[in-house]
């Protein structure tokens, strides 16, 4: 038990360091959290957008982005279908402006982008989901960050696109607090993955570092520390947006997620040789670290609560089935304790920091004021909708270790 009451005293102090690490960051930092940079320069931009059995969204998605604000001869659109087996093909073709590219057989998403990376004359790469909706001025809000020569990559604020159920109301808070948490990582060089939505890259570093790695099924992250580990920097623009559509039934959300989680464990062991590597600066002295000492923690505080729960309720039943035998009362006064264990202390300690986070993180985006309906929602997503994240990383390590690994 006191091995135990160890774990708990480390994930709390952890828990204390990551909140206050964050605040102190923000305090510092909130007047900044949307500053956009001037470019001095207009640049030669070339937009992937990879294709896939998209065709609900794939022509809304060309149509947006037709219809950003920057010039067309500076702009080209560049669509690969990777082999769809619906109608995104035929849907690609009524477009028009755009190169089309496409693929003979379906390699992925990564293999995708690498071929549009070899067919782009952008100085610039621009990658953009084929469900994914940027607002007409996000462009230009990113690429002025490129004038920094260390600055490889640049990414936007994501925002869940007309959520409508529960669970893309969840998701819809859950994309907020992102995207605070990555701006406010941006300020100490520390943002870790461009997201698919909308993110833009310098084609000579694409190519440098050998484009996207295609054995990773979440390219997006493994591309971000790639790019940090060649000593380049990854910037969050919190002032672009754009919008996505979200898994709307459970089923398709637990298997985004577990996609997620097996993406990041490839990413972090193909890295793992950067942790606490000082040449590395903050990837190898924080970002690494990060990943796998908040995976650790979150198995291990399952495992424990797992633990906590069998052996109380074990000796629960088993004091009920003796009281029974000995027809004894089965609750005395003197029985009755108020004084709370180490462990419902650990419990209340975590949802209220838990809570503090979620709604500074939700005040900086002004989505705080969001009424009781709203108040209820955060409610909901920070009781069920996050504890069911150690569950999905235990059913990800299933998969990745039994090689069961798919899109």
């Amino acid at each position: 038990m006191e091995i135990i009451t160890g774990v708990y005293l480390f994930f709390i102090l952890v828990s204390l360091y990551s909140v206050f690490l964050v605040l102190l960051i923000h305090l510092k930092n909130r007047k900044n959290l949307f500053d956009e940079q001037e470019p001095k320069k207009r640049y030669a931009l070339s937009v992937l957008i990879p294709a896939w059995n998209k065709e609900e969204s794939i022509t809304k998605t060309i149509q947006a982005v037709q219809s950003i604000d920057y010039p067309d001869y500076l702009k080209e659109i560049i669509v690969i279908d990777d082999h769809s087996t619906d109608k995104t093909l035929e849907k690609i073709k009524q477009c028009k402006g755009i190169t089309i590219i496409a693929k003979e057989k379906n390699e992925g998403k990564a293999a995708a982008l690498n071929t549009g990376i070899e067919k782009a004359n952008g100085e610039l790469i621009v990658v953009i989901d084929a469900d994914a909706f940027p607002e007409k001025d996000s462009f230009k809000k990113m690429i002025g960050y490129f004038e920094d020569p260390q600055v490889g990559a640049v990414t936007s604020t994501i925002i869940v696109k007309d959520p409508s159920n529960l669970l893309e109301r969840m998701q819809a808070i859950e994309y907020y607090l992102i995207a605070w948490g990555r701006k406010i990582l941006d300020f100490v060089d520390s943002v870790y993955v461009t997201p698919g939505p909308l993110s833009m890259y310098r084609k000579n570093l694409l190519k440098e570092v050998g484009g996207f790695d295609t054995n990773n099924i979440t390219e997006d992250i493994e591309i971000a520390w790639k790019i940090l580990k060649q000593g380049y920097k990854n910037k969050m623009c919190l002032a672009a947006k754009v919008y996505t559509d979200v898994p709307k039934k459970m089923k398709l959300w637990w298997r985004q997620r577990v996609r997620w989680d097996i993406g990041g464990l490839q990413t972090m062991n193909k890295y793992k040789s950067s942790f606490m590597k000082k040449e590395q600066k903050m990837f190898g002295l924080f970002i690494v670290p990060r990943f796998i000492i908040s995976h650790i923690l979150s198995l291990t505080g399952f495992f424990i609560f797992l633990y906590f729960t069998y052996t109380h309720l074990k000796s629960f039943f088993l004091k009920i089935f003796y009281n029974i035998i000995t027809e004894t009362p089965m609750l005395t006064i003197e029985e009755i304790s108020i004084t709370p264990s180490v462990f419902t202390f650990f419990i209340f300690f975590f949802l209220v920091i838990t809570m503090i986070y979620t709604m500074i993180g939700l005040r900086s985006l002004n989505k705080a004021k969001i009424g009781i309906k709203g108040n209820l929602r955060v409610g909901i997503y920070l009781i069920f909708y996050l504890t069911l994240y150690p569950l999905i990383l235990i059913h990800s390590l299933f998969l990745l270790l039994t090689g069961n690994i798919k899109w």
